[in-house]
């Protein structure tokens, strides 16, 4: 099949899934509730151990799991009930439906923070990531010669690593205009006087760049105002583990005393086979990735293993992918699962893709292979 050969039709995306950030410590979804269980994991949390105990208690209250069977439950097996009473106003044993609300917002704090413990804990090398980052910002940087879009990043993962490494990445480059990691939705600064945080559209009309990321199930540094939809962005330290915060638009534009204020929420998708795709900002991240997977000549898929459970994702790709555009997936090699995972992408992508694509390497490798080839 012919491939597009004018260079300023190319574009290639990079697809991420929770293999991509493993080797750094990152988790996939079966080791999250194990990651739970460990006693360290809340030690002097006093919000992480009643949303701890909250977790447990639901599973074995509510959805009657055997102990020893806890770290063998899907996600989507304790969140799709969840998601499906909220949106149908029913109750769950003694939880209401707002009682629900409340719950899953302590959920999604837990699993955010069990995320970001595994990789404190682990310590593991994470060098990749930052050349990944300096990879893609070298692509993503020549836009301010030519003003060719040439990259751009689609990720399920909630971790902040890669955001901080573009951040990064950007930073050390010293570019002498406006450079910004672009979420791909409105966003507001954490802080009222951080101007590192702008829009990418802002950036490109100054003259600068943005390196587009977007994630599609939301971000541990993401929190959203219920009332205004505004979304704080923080980088440096996961939010979404952070104390309680107010929308300070909402409280200097209403006059609203911190006492009576709307509390921020954490913007994450959590495993479920009803996603809530509703949310405003959500669903320009969605839109702007249909955009870029048109526009793509090549995408290339690492660590993601395209799951049955995942049919939105799957969805998107069908209809938004070319016909003719490049696939090329980079699977973990040591998992027991490779091979299923490399027929699961024969099988859906057909004819687009050949065994030559498929890719049986560790994800420090493949970025190896990227840097031999500039």
């Amino acid at each position: 099949m012919e491939r597009y050969k004018n260079t300023k039709m190319e574009k290639t995306v990079y697809f991420l899934g929770s293999g991509f950030s493993k080797e750094a410590g990152g988790l996939v979804q079966n080791e999250i509730i194990r990651t739970i269980l460990d006693e360290d994991f809340t030690r002097g949390n006093e919000r992480l151990i009643k949303a701890k105990d909250n977790f447990l208690g639901f599973l074995k209250e509510e959805l009657h799991i055997y102990e020893d069977h806890y770290c063998n439950v899907q996600l989507e097996d304790i969140f799709t009930p969840i998601d499906r009473c909220i949106w149908d106003g029913l109750s769950i044993g003694r939880y209401s439906a707002r009682g629900l609300v409340e719950l899953r917002e302590e959920f999604n704090a837990l699993m955010g923070a069990a995320v970001n413990y595994s990789f404190m804990k682990n310590k593991a090398c994470c060098d990749y990531i930052d050349e990944f980052a300096e990879y893609i910002n070298g692509i993503a940087r020549q836009r301010m010669v030519d003003g060719v879009d040439r990259v751009s990043v689609i990720t399920t993962n909630w971790d902040v690593m890669f955001d901080h490494a573009l951040k990064r990445a950007i930073e050390n480059g010293q570019p002498e205009k406006l450079s910004v990691v672009d979420y791909c939705c409105y966003v507001s600064s954490w802080e009222a006087n951080d101007d590192t945080i702008k829009p990418g559209l802002l950036a490109v009309g100054y003259g600068g760049y943005n390196i587009k990321l977007l994630k599609l199930h939301g971000s541990m540094n993401w929190f959203q105002c219920p009332m205004c939809q505004r979304m704080y962005v923080r980088f440096g330290e996961e939010i979404a583990i952070m104390k309680a915060a107010y929308c300070r638009h909402c409280r200097k534009n209403y006059g609203i005393p911190e006492i009576n204020s709307i509390k921020l929420q954490s913007n994450l998708l959590l495993p479920t086979y009803l996603k809530n795709l509703s949310n405003i900002q959500i669903k320009l991240v969605w839109q702007n990735a249909a955009i870029e997977l048109s526009e793509a000549s090549r995408i290339v898929f690492i660590g993601y293993s395209l799951p049955a459970a995942d049919f939105e994702i799957r969805q998107l790709l069908a209809r938004m992918i070319r016909p003719n555009a490049e696939i090329q997936v980079v699977l973990y090699p040591k998992s027991s699962h490779v091979e299923a995972e490399a027929e699961r992408y024969r099988n859906f992508f057909g004819s687009r893709i050949s065994e030559q694509d498929i890719m049986r390497l560790t994800v420090p490798e493949y970025v190896r292979k990227l840097k031999t080839k500039k």
